[in-house]
């Protein structure tokens, strides 16, 4: 029996619930399709992604009863589930690099099949992805449960930041337990609290007696809002599950909350509107905005990279905890971060700095994805003497938007705020405040392959200090070296590996390692190189590396070794990138960048001309003279993108391939056909002479006919960053 539940209202609900979540995915996925026709694909892909998302709910509701109420899987479970799914995933990009170099150049029917088949593996791969990390259950992940660990500290703290700060939360929340009777039996003899200095400890039972105190956070409340507090703790710590005696210890001897104030200016009237006993509510917040990032993923880089996303967010070890929708903001700089990187490969510079503002704003971090455009201008300027116009934009954008949320920050909380935070965070950050869960470079070389050890201990510690006299000089000349090989990548490239320099000069918890998503997104969007192949197999290996460590049986406990190989497989995936943007920077063309260059030949089966200033093409066939006035087209922006030439055509044709190169933002003027406007890629087919011509646009996947009218111009926009050649493909028979 398919079905094995017993009729009744269940059973009845849930199939309701099937099919109004395929219901909506139907919607959206129709409004999706009629946004694309009318040319606006990124409100297409928005709507695409949250149909593709109301689908896989009905889907899960579906195998849900087709379990026949059986439990949710275990964590481990899942994780066994991960290594394959990950594993397959570097299968695919395998594959995928595989396709460009041997099947793409054909352009048979071979090729096409071999396209849909991987497309349909990765579609595959994301669907039991997504169903693995749901445990197999539509409720027990998406509905029901929550992290009240984690929401004791981020609901919490932002529902009552005015009143807490960011010192008072466990002496508050102390208080709240003692008051309402110690629910647990075991306590902690001391719980950790912090001033402007630094962290301390403080005695569980002198705490207890020390009324003068109790006093003074109460008076930071007022009667109403202490009563408030207490009933959300006591809510999250006893109403809900999660909590449990060791926990409570645990937590108690934690570092507090670190969301920054300019996060705060949107949590807390958020967290002040959900009453605590619809705290779930606020963990779908992380998943639109991890939805949007895959829309405009989706949006920059097509559909396989977006699927590729989608497959690493739902295998990664970094999102192991929390757990989506289990907490509040928590993979909102995530999100910005893949937004940012696929705005700039969609040429918009200044929102793509505006992105990184939000998220630097939110986490301080992400600032540093600003280094590699960063050095890149900076190289420009000296070495070539000009301004590059897109990264100023960015630039631009992320100084308004910084300044902005903190103006507000300013206004609604004084300047104070902004200090304590930054203060804590360096607190936060020094060696012997180092935990089991820290990551980064430092950790990697302090990891000498202990096998015994659980936890980080003093010894690490000292060892992590010990090394920062040849360890950051080291990794800052790494830092350097990355700088001066990203001078000639692409801007979303460049902007992409801030991974590397926040792995080398920083320690933070493993769960912000989310972040090589921006190098997922990078690697997936063009797999025709052997180095963004390499790099997304490395990325998937370390998440294969880390799912089988935490389950197997010898070293399942021991979160030192976890940390010690993450750190080692980053550093090895760090040295590895700089390397080979060193050796493609130095093998690229002398003047490949160079803005007096007014035109580039192309070459039958070459990819990725650099930076042509001006449009060149060349024919040997007079009677394409009306498609050959192409190269008296020119750029309006002084600096061109990047290109890409077309794949060869079949044999036994008469044909001509045309490149036309322009920069962000200008456009093309040509006497091909008249009144339209074509972005992107596109291949036209047909004899201009008898005044008809089909053209077809790959990324768009829509076919239009053009009549003749006698108006002999086409205005043809030029892609958003320029990097994807405009060209077209003309076939005589």
């Amino acid at each position: 029996m398919l079905f094995p539940l017993a009729p009744g209202p269940a059973l009845e609900a849930a199939w309701h619930h099937a099919l109004i979540a395929l219901f909506i995915a139907l919607t959206l996925g129709a409004a999706g399709l009629g946004l694309d026709r009318k040319q606006q694909p990124l409100a297409a892909r928005v709507l695409g992604t949250f149909a593709t998302l109301a689908g896989l709910t009905a889907l899960l509701i579906v195998v849900d009863l087709a379990r026949g109420g059986a439990k949710p899987l275990h964590r481990d479970g899942t994780e066994l589930n991960k290594i394959w799914l990950a594993g397959g995933a570097a299968l695919l990009a395998a594959l995928t690099y595989l396709w460009h170099r041997h099947l793409e150049p054909k352009a048979n029917q071979l090729a096409s099949r071999a396209r849909g088949a991987i497309t349909l593996g990765l579609g595959l791969l994301a669907t039991l992805s997504f169903l693995n990390y749901s445990r197999l259950d539509s409720t027990y992940v998406w509905v029901e449960r929550v992290d009240t660990y984690d929401l004791s500290h981020y609901y919490l703290n932002s529902k009552y930041y005015k009143e807490l700060g960011y010192f008072d939360l466990y002496p508050a929340i102390v208080l709240a337990d003692l008051e309402e009777g110690r629910h647990y039996r075991r306590q902690p003899p001391t719980f950790q609290t912090q001033n402007e200095e630094d962290y301390y400890m403080v005695d569980t039972q002198a705490f207890a007696r020390d009324t003068e105190w109790h006093d003074r956070i109460r008076a930071k409340f007022g009667p109403e809002r202490w009563a408030a507090f207490k009933h959300d703790f006591i809510y999250l710590q006893r109403d809900m599950v999660g909590f449990t005696n060791d926990l409570w210890i645990q937590m108690l001897w934690d570092h507090g909350f670190n969301g920054s104030p300019a996060w705060v200016v949107f949590a807390e009237p958020l967290a002040n509107a959900v009453p605590v006993e619809s705290v779930k509510l606020l963990g779908y917040i992380d998943l639109i905005w991890l939805s949007l990032a895959v829309a405009v993923t989706w949006w920059a880089f097509g559909g396989p990279t977006a699927l590729f996303l989608v497959i690493f967010l739902f295998t990664t070890y970094s999102a192991r905890w929390p757990t989506y929708t289990w907490a509040f903001g928590r993979d909102d700089y995530v999100a910005v971060l893949i937004m940012s990187v696929g705005l700039l490969k969609r040429g918009l510079p200044g929102w793509a700095g505006a992105a990184v503002g939000v998220g630097a704003a939110f986490r301080l971090f992400p600032a540093v994805w600003l280094y590699g455009p960063a050095m890149k201008g900076l190289w420009e300027l000296v070495s070539l003497r000009q301004i590059n116009r897109g990264l100023l934009k960015i630039a631009i954008g992320f100084v308004a938007c910084l300044a902005l949320l903190y103006g507000a920050v300013a206004v609604k909380y004084g300047p104070g705020r902004a200090i304590w935070h930054v203060e804590k965070l360096l607190t936060h950050t020094t060696e012997k405040n180092l935990s089991s869960m820290r990551q980064g470079f430092a950790i990697a070389v302090a990891y000498q392959g202990e096998t015994d050890v659980k936890r980080m201990d003093d010894v690490r510690r000292m060892r992590v200090k010990n090394q920062k006299t040849w360890r950051n000089p080291l990794a800052f000349a790494l830092v350097l070296l990355l700088g001066w090989g990203l001078r000639r990548a692409k801007d979303h490239e460049a902007l992409s590996m801030g991974f590397i320099p926040f792995f080398l000069l920083t320690t933070a918890s493993y769960y912000y390692y989310i972040v090589r998503s921006t190098m997922i997104v990078t690697h997936a969007g063009d797999l025709s190189r052997l180095r963004n192949a390499v790099g997304l197999i490395f990325l998937f290996g370390i998440e294969v590396a880390l799912n089988a460590l935490q389950q197997n049986d010898e070293t399942s406990e021991f979160r030192v070794i976890h940390m010690g190989w993450l750190g080692r497989l980053c550093a090895m995936y760090s040295l590895l990138m700089i390397a080979w943007f060193l050796w493609e920077a130095r093998n690229a063309p002398a003047d490949d960048t160079n803005p007096k260059r007014r035109w580039e030949r192309a070459k039958p089966g070459d990819r990725a001309p650099r930076r042509p200033h001006r449009i060149y093409a060349m024919s040997r066939s007079f009677r394409l003279l009306p498609l050959l006035l192409l190269p008296f087209a020119s750029c309006d922006e002084p600096a061109c993108e990047d290109t890409s030439l077309p794949d060869p055509i079949p044999d036994g044709q008469a044909r001509e391939s045309h490149m036309a190169a322009c920069a962000p933002g200008s456009a093309l003027n040509t006497p091909i056909y008249p009144g339209q406007t074509l972005k992107g890629v596109f291949w036209c087919y047909g004899d201009p002479a008898e005044g008809l011509i089909e053209c077809f646009q790959p990324n768009e996947g829509a076919a239009t006919t053009y009549d003749d009218n006698g108006t002999p111009t086409l205005k043809i926009e030029c892609p958003p960053e320029g990097d994807v050649m405009t060209w077209a493909r003309t076939d005589w028979g």
